[in-house]
């Protein structure tokens, strides 16, 4: 009793010098701390702060004089800011800027080779295969039918005040297959499976019971769109065997000339079962020619490594190449029955600017394995969206049947990396009135 009254205190706070102050100091008691600086070290300190922040935009102009570039800063005052042109300058000024330019590759690097990290777009897998972040979020991420994402992505594209955001992928899907449906065309759906998904032991070093990943949702709307009358091919195998070669290159987002060629083969005989064809105006004999081709991945670019690295070399692949029976490389046909819409997954090995060969990607060995001219409209990115806009272009502008890129189709394939329904914008269109006289439902908010 006489021990504890020590350590009796006054209105409920422990005394001083109790346990619960060991300092005996009041001031750091209550969290106060004093750090003595001299005023000459403060004074350095603020120069050098000073002199960092102001080298940037001082250099930047000083470069844009030697080298005669233009600068981006009266672009901001030209027009009446508003939240799209703030954006828009802040975006061309992180491009046009020199210091980005000179730190982040050399920065990159560091945490690349030391750290195994990668970037906002590209992940590191396990010996030195390189992944696509929205692919690897697409796969391993909520469900994407999930109402509260959907109102999420809707909410956050807004609140950024950029182009309206419709995530949801059904409403774009079924009013195109109703609109082609009511020209007499079927509709093909092709979902490239996501390399995240397909090479699972490269990405982590897991693969669960063989099977591939997969989004949550994506049988569920799979499931949907089939029963709504959408035909949807799925070349992703029931489950993954390690003794078979990859089917995606180690440093790139796309799937390697091999299996490319196995799906498009698929690809043929789905469609000449569920949407049987009548035989071609003329017989497609394609000469095949072996080449090689050699390129550091697309993620690699993504990387924004320094000029000359040596992290990662360039990735050798065969193609076969198709030329028709005067020598010249295949091209497409817009007469042709079967249209093919695709992103970079069609262009690959056909489009030469992507550095991976010509005339050897899906619309020329589908066309071969068909045995006709097919037609063809690609274009790299957006799949959601991209390819209906170039085709509702073309439709709104045309004036007669001979300019009708519909005219004669029989089937539309319709070619977009799966990710897309996990990140893609599927805006919907305002189809025009086809030749046939039906007029196909406006889907609100669709494209005027």
């Amino acid at each position: 009793m006489g021990h504890g009254a020590g350590h009796a205190s006054t209105g409920g706070a422990p005394a001083r010098g109790g346990p619960t102050d060991p300092s005996h100091d009041e001031e750091l008691r209550r969290g106060i701390l004093h750090t003595v600086v001299s005023r000459r070290v403060a004074g350095f300190l603020v120069v050098a702060f000073l002199a960092i922040i102001y080298s940037v935009p001082a250099s930047q102009a000083v470069l844009e004089q030697v080298k005669g570039d233009e600068s981006v800063l009266p672009d901001l005052f030209r027009q009446w800011p508003t939240q799209e042109s703030i954006k828009q300058f802040e975006e061309d000024l992180d491009k046009a800027s020199y210091a980005r330019e000179t730190v982040r590759p050399r920065m990159q690097y560091v945490f690349t080779n030391f750290g195994g990290f990668g970037n906002t777009k590209a992940v590191i897998g396990k010996d030195g295969w390189l992944f696509y972040q929205p692919g690897v979020t697409a796969v391993g991420g909520p469900g994407f039918l999930d109402q509260a994402l959907l109102q999420s992505r809707t909410k956050i594209a807004r609140d950024e005040g950029g182009t309206p955001l419709y995530p949801d992928p059904r409403p774009a899907i079924l009013d195109f297959r109703a609109f082609l449906a009511d020209r007499g065309i079927k509709l093909v759906v092709f979902p490239v499976p996501d390399k995240a998904g397909m090479q699972p032991a490269q990405l982590h070093g897991r693969v669960d019971n063989g099977k591939p990943g997969r989004n949550p949702d994506h049988a569920r709307l799979v499931a949907e769109l089939e029963s709504a009358g959408v035909l949807v091919f799925d070349p992703t195998p029931a489950r993954l065997d390690p003794r078979q070669p990859p089917r995606y290159l180690q440093q790139d987002t796309h799937w390697t000339p091999d299996w490319m060629q196995e799906v498009a083969r698929d690809l043929a005989v789905f469609v000449g079962e569920r949407t049987p064809l009548p035989p071609p105006i003329r017989q497609r004999r394609l000469a095949v020619t072996p080449q090689t081709v050699s390129r550091v991945g697309d993620v690699v670019d993504m990387l924004g490594l320094p000029a000359g690295q040596s992290l990662f070399r360039p990735t050798t692949v065969t193609i076969q190449q198709l030329r028709d029976q005067a020598g010249a490389l295949f091209e497409s046909h817009p007469e042709a029955d079967v249209l093919l819409l695709g992103d970079s997954f069609c262009n690959i090995y056909t489009l030469g600017q992507m550095g991976w060969g010509e005339a050897a990607g899906l619309g020329p060995q589908l066309a071969r394995a068909l045995g006709r001219d097919i037609d063809i409209i690609a274009q790299n990115d957006y799949g959601a969206s991209a390819t209906r806009q170039l085709l509702w272009n073309e439709l709104s502008g045309a004036e007669d049947a001979s300019k009708d890129r519909l005219a004669g189709k029989k089937v539309v394939i319709w070619e977009f990396a799966s990710r897309e329904f996990a990140v893609g914008n599927w805006k919907p269109m305002a189809w025009p009135r086809g030749p046939s006289g039906a007029t196909p439902a406006v889907t609100p908010g669709a494209t005027p």
